[in-house]
């Protein structure tokens, strides 16, 4: 069994990441189908010009292909997308737990309950149900 070499930190630009997030639900029609590429990316909100002009970027770092007939996301693609996703969503728990230790002078039971559940300690319905008990 070998190693996997470590993911590289890639910096897209947001129109590249809608466009990868986008893809990771499935395939796009080819660019080159000029009417069927923008239908289907303004049916996404997402402009096929902005997105064309990304397009050789994101080929060039091996993000995106085109693999019969379609605009496909690769499997690097895919784990930039979802690695961004992760610590996206690992910056916003953050938000969170700041936000109820702001709060645990005023509402202690609830900025207790909301660190509970974003640090694992216990689940929602646990958190949920100390603070029921308490009322």
């Amino acid at each position: 069994m070998h190693s996997a070499a470590p993911l590289p930190h890639v910096d897209l630009t947001e129109n590249q990441r809608r466009l990868l997030a986008r893809l990771a639900l499935g395939s796009l029609p080819v660019p080159t189908d000029r009417p069927a590429f923008t239908r289907a990316l303004a049916a996404d909100g997402l402009e096929a010009d902005f997105i064309r002009a990304d397009l050789p970027s994101l080929r060039w770092m091996r993000l995106v292909d085109v693999a019969e007939g379609s605009l496909m996301l690769t499997d690097l693609g895919a784990a930039v997308h979802f690695r961004a996703l992760f610590e996206s969503s690992q910056e916003r728990l953050s938000e969170v737990v700041r936000l109820a230790e702001r709060g645990e002078d005023t509402v202690p039971r609830l900025a207790r309950a909301i660190r509970g559940v974003a640090e694992g300690s216990c689940s929602l319905p646990q958190a949920l149900l100390s603070l029921e008990e308490a009322t």
